[in-house]
């Protein structure tokens, strides 16, 4: 609003204009995704949320993640490795949203050049699936509060260039829960793994 008022505060060049919309058109696709994430936070609080849920094979899924974020990869000179496999009833576009999440997340934080693992394996009926990736680590303290939702370990700091709000995690969370699952968190000797378990 601030960048808006200056602008208007007195007449400018098309060009000057453009360079402000544009600017906040990015900030205002920064709030439209943090209110978007809030909402659905919200709903799935409520259990608000239609799942559609069917039997997948998740190595297939988190394949499909993989291409989705390949120019993100190759940004950053990573390679993502699966291992594993598993089958689990779940939502297909809820699970691919939290394995997006936490495989953004491994690319921001993963030391360039290295790999990002995804393992799977069967979990009773279901299932859990860990994103794991080389790099600074994250302190023990952090570790309890990571799922929270606003968190962020580092709150001055931007990543490779993007600003975030501190929901991917929390959102990760809340679709786990939606399919009778948890999250957890390790990290030690530079290796950090953050995953999800579902037993739908």
């Amino acid at each position: 609003m601030g960048q808006t008022q200056v602008a208007l505060s007195r007449p400018r060049d098309n060009a000057e204009l453009q360079e402000v919309m544009q600017s906040n058109l990015e900030e205002l696709e920064r709030l439209r995704a943090l209110v978007n994430d809030m909402l659905f936070l919200s709903r799935a609080g409520q259990g608000d949320i239609a799942m559609e849920t069917r039997q997948v094979a998740l190595a297939e899924e988190v394949a499909a993640a993989g291409d989705f974020l390949e120019l993100l990869f190759e940004d950053a000179g990573l390679t993502l490795h699966i291992e594993g496999d598993a089958t689990a009833r779940i939502d297909p576009s809820l699970f691919r949203r939290a394995l997006t999440n936490l495989l953004h997340n491994a690319v921001q934080h993963a030391r360039p050049g290295s790999e990002v693992r995804v393992q799977l394996q069967a979990e009773g009926e279901g299932a859990r699936i860990a994103v794991m990736n080389e790099g600074a680590g994250i302190a023990a303290e952090h570790l309890p509060l990571l799922f929270e939702r606003f968190y962020r370990v580092d709150q001055a700091r931007e990543y490779r260039g993007e600003r975030h709000h501190g929901l991917g995690l929390s959102i990760v969370k809340a679709i786990a829960m939606l399919h009778g699952g948890d999250v957890f968190v390790a990290s030690r000797n530079g290796l950090t793994t953050v995953g999800f378990t579902v037993m739908c």
